[in-house]
């Protein structure tokens, strides 16, 4: 998913966390790598908890609270993520988008790619988009 957030500090979450529709879900991945300043920071916040080290690499994972964090900054901001199920010729993909037309066109972005043929006109006609639970 494509979304950057003005709050770095919440940015960096949501970018530990792979950018999720969710933040309390679960998530494919949820880990920071850094050293400097900004490790410093990350060790004394309530939102990090250190995992590792390699040298002056310093790994976090993002706690519960840092989560919660999340979820509140984004239903402040009113983020429009949402997931959409996309059907096409029998297959259902969920795709995370702002929009159903949105998640239409991210689609069939992938799949022109392997049907260079199919024009978005006609994916369109045989395409059907709902939200997903």
């Amino acid at each position: 998913m494509d979304r950057y957030l003005k709050d770095k500090d919440m940015d960096h979450i949501d970018h530990a966390l792979g950018r999720p529709v969710d933040p309390m879900g679960k998530t494919y991945r949820n880990r920071f790598a850094i050293d400097g300043r900004l490790a410093e920071q990350m060790a004394a916040s309530p939102h990090w908890e250190e995992f590792g080290r390699t040298g002056d690499m310093r790994f976090f994972g993002v706690t519960d609270e840092g989560r919660k964090a999340l979820v509140q900054y984004l239903s402040i901001t009113g983020d429009k993520i949402r997931k959409f199920a996309v059907e096409f010729e029998g297959h259902t993909v969920i795709v995370a988008a702002a929009s159903p037309a949105k998640a239409r066109y991210a689609q069939w972005l992938d799949v022109s790619d392997y049907r260079p043929d199919l024009t978005f006109f006609d994916y369109c006609r045989k395409t059907s988009v709902r939200r997903a639970a």
